[in-house]
Parts: C-alpha cells; sequence; structure tokens
C-alpha cells in the first residue's frame, strides 16, 4: 500500500498529482492531504486536515490569510506531535509501506512521520520547491535534512536534478521523472492558418505578455492570424492592458481558465504553440510544463524558451524552436517562420508527436515512478487505454 501526499487534489494547474494517485497504485493507495476537497473523487481512505489549523488562524478575522500561507507556516513549524501521531496512525491502519509526497516543502513535513511509521519516503519535487526555495539558507538546510532520511527524491527534469545536487541532494538518490500525459486524449491537430495558442497561469514566469508583444510584432504580416490564452492570473491586467495599446483586441483572445477538455479542443485546432517561459525575479522556474507535452502529443510545433526542463522535452529545429529568455524579437521571428511556412510547422508538429508517444506518455512516468519507488510491475491499463499510436 502506498500513500500519496499533497497539500490539495484539485488544485487547476496540478493534473499530474492526480494522475499520480490514479496511475501509480491502483487500488492500493491511501491520501493524506490538508483540504480534503477533491480527496474524494478518488474513492481511496483520505487523511485530511493534516496539519491542523496553523497559528496564523488565530490572527483578528480582519487580516486574511491565504491558505497556501498557512499550510506553509506549519511546514517552517514543523507539525506538532498529535499531527503527527495521526499520520503514524493511518500509514499503520493501513499498512502503508511507501509514501509519495508532493513537493520537497511538503516532504519536509511528513519525514518525521514517515521514520517513525517505518515508511519509505519518495519526494516530487516540481519547480518554486526546487528553485525559490533553496535561496533561503533555512530551507537548505531543512532540505539536506530531507534528502539524508529520504529513500529516493524525483524531479521532473535533469535540470531540477542538477540544482538539488547543488544543494546537497546526493546523486544516487535521484530520478528524473517528467509528467506524462495520455495521448488519446490529444490527436493531430487541424492545424487552422494562423492560430497561435498559449496555456498556462498569468504568473511572472510563464511571462504571457512576453507572448503578446512578439505576436504584436509580426500581426500587421499576417492578418489573419490571431493568439489564443486560455489561464488566468495576477498578470491578466497587464496582459489585457498591453493588447488594447496595441490595437490587438480583435486578434487576442483571453478564455480565463478552462477545463482540460476545453484545452484539448483549443489544441484540436491551433497551429502552433507558445510558451515564453522565464526565471522569475524570486527566482521561480518550471519544472518541465506539462502543456508543452499535451501540445507536442497535438502534432503542434512549439516556441518555447531555452527554461529549465524545456529543452529535455522540446528539440531546437526539429520538434519546435527555442529561444533565449526575454528574447521578444527572436519569439517573433519564429513564429513568423513557421506562419509562413506551413509544412516546416506541421513537420515538426509530427515530430514532436512522436516524441511524446516514445518518451513522455503517462505509461512512461507510472513505470519510471514505480521503478524509483521500488514497487512491484503492474499491467493494469491507465484510465484510458493507450493504444499504439503512429
Amino acid at each position: 500500500m502506498i500513500a500519496v501526499i499533497s497539500q490539495f487534489f484539485n488544485a487547476p494547474s496540478e493534473t499530474f498529482i492526480r494522475d499520480h494517485v490514479r496511475n501509480l497504485a491502483p487500488g492500493m493507495t491511501v491520501l493524506i492531504c490538508q483540504d480534503p476537497d477533491g480527496a474524494d473523487q478518488f474513492g481511496y481512505p483520505v487523511l485530511s486536515g493534516i496539519p491542523g489549523p496553523s497559528r496564523l488562524n488565530q490572527l483578528p478575522s480582519r487580516i486574511s490569510i491565504p491558505a497556501r500561507l498557512c499550510w506553509l507556516a506549519y511546514v517552517r513549524e514543523g507539525m506538532s506531535r498529535s499531527d503527527e501521531d495521526k499520520v503514524v496512525e493511518f500509514f499503520k491502519a493501513h499498512n502503508v509501506d511507501a509514501a509519495l509526497i508532493e513537493y520537497l516543502t511538503i516532504g519536509a513535513l511528513f519525514a518525521r512521520a514517515c521514520l517513525r511509521a517505518g515508511v519509505r519516503l519518495y519526494v516530487h519535487a516540481h519547480g518554486a520547491d526546487s528553485t525559490v526555495m533553496p535561496r533561503k539558507q533555512t530551507w537548505r538546510r531543512r532540505y539536506r535534512r530531507l534528502f539524508a532520511s529520504a529513500d529516493g527524491i524525483i524531479t521532473p527534469s535533469r535540470f531540477i536534478a542538477d540544482r538539488l545536487i547543488q544543494i546537497g541532494c546526493p546523486n544516487e538518490k535521484l530520478h528524473v521523472s517528467p509528467c506524462g500525459i495520455l495521448p488519446e486524449q490529444f490527436t493531430p491537430s487541424k492545424r487552422e492558418s494562423g492560430r497561435l495558442l498559449v496555456v498556462g497561469r498569468f504568473v511572472e514566469k510563464k511571462s504571457p505578455h512576453l507572448t503578446i508583444e512578439a505576436f504584436a510584432r509580426i500581426a500587421s504580416r499576417f492578418p489573419e492570424a490571431r493568439l489564443d490564452l486560455v489561464g488566468d492570473g495576477p498578470l491578466m491586467a497587464r496582459s489585457r492592458a498591453l493588447v488594447e495599446q496595441e490595437n490587438l483586441a480583435d486578434r487576442v483572445i483571453f478564455h480565463g481558465y478552462r477545463s482540460t477538455e476545453f484545452v484539448q479542443g483549443m489544441m484540436q485546432n491551433a497551429a502552433v504553440f507558445v510558451q515564453h517561459s522565464v526565471t522569475a525575479r524570486n527566482g521561480d522556474m518550471e519544472g518541465l510544463p506539462v502543456s508543452i507535452l499535451e501540445a507536442m502529443a497535438s502534432a503542434l510545433p512549439v516556441v518555447a524558451t531555452r527554461h529549465s526542463g524545456i529543452p529535455e522535452a522540446v528539440v531546437d529545429g526539429e520538434t519546435g524552436v527555442l529561444v533565449e529568455e526575454h528574447d521578444i524579437k527572436s519569439t517573433a521571428e519564429a513564429l513568423a517562420s513557421l506562419l509562413a511556412d506551413t509544412r516546416r510547422a506541421a513537420r515538426m508538429g509530427d515530430a514532436g508527436r512522436r516524441r511524446v508517444l516514445d518518451h513522455f506518455t503517462q505509461r512512461h512516468t507510472r513505470d519510471r515512478l514505480r521503478r524509483a519507488m521500488a514497487l512491484p510491475a503492474i499491467a493494469e491499463p491507465l484510465d484510458i487505454e493507450e493504444r499504439q499510436v503512429q
């Protein structure tokens, strides 16, 4: 029996966590979380409310403290003994042998409970936990203790693995396992002429405004082109203002947060996928964006940056075009070249789909995680059986 531990199981941008729950050990999984919303969708035993309310909740009601900050405060303080006892009892009641904990910060919180219960500890690093938090000496010390006690540390890219080695993670404990996709959900696009697509949160490291600036540079050369952006976040107002400034309101469409099915539909019509990821001022970086893999599975050529794990998926000149971070001119030129040469764009898209089928499906991810966690191989199909797709 394994435990998957996460703060949430219903965050819109964390589909990869739900994939881990569904695919890693079907019928042999229990869940631990702080917020129970969404945990019941899997039909597994759940221990929620761990850790209990932070002391931040005792502040005057006029002071609003986001739930995520309460969780982070508890990580800094450590789990209470009573909460730790509940976790140990839950492990023992369900004969848990191994735990997969999402994010290094949460792994630091649960490490002692795993040690007490004799549960093998595996922690899945992602983005900000690997790039922002280690900038603080307190977290580097905490992470080094976690690395010493963990049985394995899993990263979404070699780039992130190398970052963790720099702060003291033994290389022999590291396992690189990019998140995967179900190829049947992303069939080859019809590639409507001029359709450019961006999918992701409107945050600094995804810099949607830089993609808009690049599009503005070539919009007059391709009057039929349009830019679709799916997502929302703090940079939405800035992005909308830029579109108005460039007089592109009829050519740039903001769709907001939408369902996975909506994104799949958008990819079925797009011609080019764009992801201009950059390193945020606080050091926040991507792991390997799942949306890029979804686009490649949809046979879309990708224009992206040489950022974090992106070059480990997108092969420059073969499955897309890579540019340097903040290089708006090169991004614009890359978009223009693919809009002007649709045959080249189609060849890149087809090559990208083959690359995903060969390396980045959920079956690949499941099998890598099971090997990393020393779990027995299983033959059960995923939620949607992956058929051989050419």
